[in-house]
């Protein structure tokens, strides 16, 4: 990774509110290095932010990060790459992830489990300029995260699985929350959501006074359905089709 890289926290915040959507890229989606820095760059060129997961080889990411840092690098200061990484669900995967060079870290728990409460992600995080976004199910984990004296807060709140809430009960948990103080605050539903359920999840949450950015594998569906990671005018039709089908709701993506 280039030293000459500054991490932003809030360079991120603001391209995850620009593209509204974060395409998540899972084992299917990605054989190989050359299928991760592909399919990155095109996500990127698309203007979505791209995440791969942890259920890819670590060993790929590693060595598709050994080059995606320098086009990152390289990318022009008005139109800036955000790398971001998911499924991260322990402390080990966690310093990988930063010492790979991702800019966006998301879990779907307690990335600490056993070792150490939920917030020390975010602690951690934020000492490396890294912008966090561990998930939520629950009313009581929403509070954990967002109700906090110690300035400890994500930068974002992913819901996971969104499919077991759906537009209306996401909408549901989120209402005891509403307060000025988290007005705009982003929220990520993950877990079946697509270019059909997308805009009612933007809804929901739009209502409540949060931001919605949409977490989802459907942008590459193309390639699921073809069978041809990392070819990239597969994936660039896919992400063509993805916005052709993919209406935002009224208050744009």
């Amino acid at each position: 990774m280039k030293m000459s890289y500054q991490f932003d926290r809030k360079r991120v915040d603001r391209l995850m509110r620009e593209s509204g959507v974060v395409v998540v890229m899972n084992k299917d989606h990605v054989k190989k290095p050359e299928d991760m820095i592909v399919t990155m760059q095109e996500v990127y060129r698309a203007g979505y932010v791209a995440e791969v997961t942890f259920r890819i080889e670590e060993n790929i990411l590693r060595e598709g990060m050994q080059e995606l840092v320098k086009i990152r690098a390289a990318a022009p200061r008005e139109k800036p790459m955000v790398l971001g990484v998911g499924s991260v669900i322990n402390p080990r995967e966690l310093h990988a992830a930063i010492e790979m060079g991702f800019d966006m870290i998301v879990a779907p728990a307690n990335v600490m489990g056993g070792y150490g409460e939920g917030v020390e992600f975010v602690k951690i995080c934020q000492q490396h300029g890294v912008f966090s976004a561990p998930a939520i199910f629950s009313p009581t984990e929403m509070q954990y995260f967002i109700e906090r004296p110690d300035g400890l807060e994500p930068d974002a709140i992913k819901i996971f699985p969104a499919r077991s809430h759906g537009p209306k009960g996401l909408g549901d948990l989120l209402a005891p929350f509403v307060r000025d103080r988290h007005k705009g605050r982003i929220i990520m539903p993950t877990g079946a959501v697509d270019y059909e359920t997308g805009p009612q999840y933007q809804d929901a949450i739009r209502k409540r006074g949060f931001f919605p950015v949409l977490g989802m594998s459907s942008p590459l569906a193309l390639i699921d359905k073809e069978k041809k990671p990392g070819d990239p005018d597969c994936v660039r039709r896919s992400l063509a089709e993805f916005r052709a089908k993919f209406q935002g709701s009224a208050s744009g993506q």
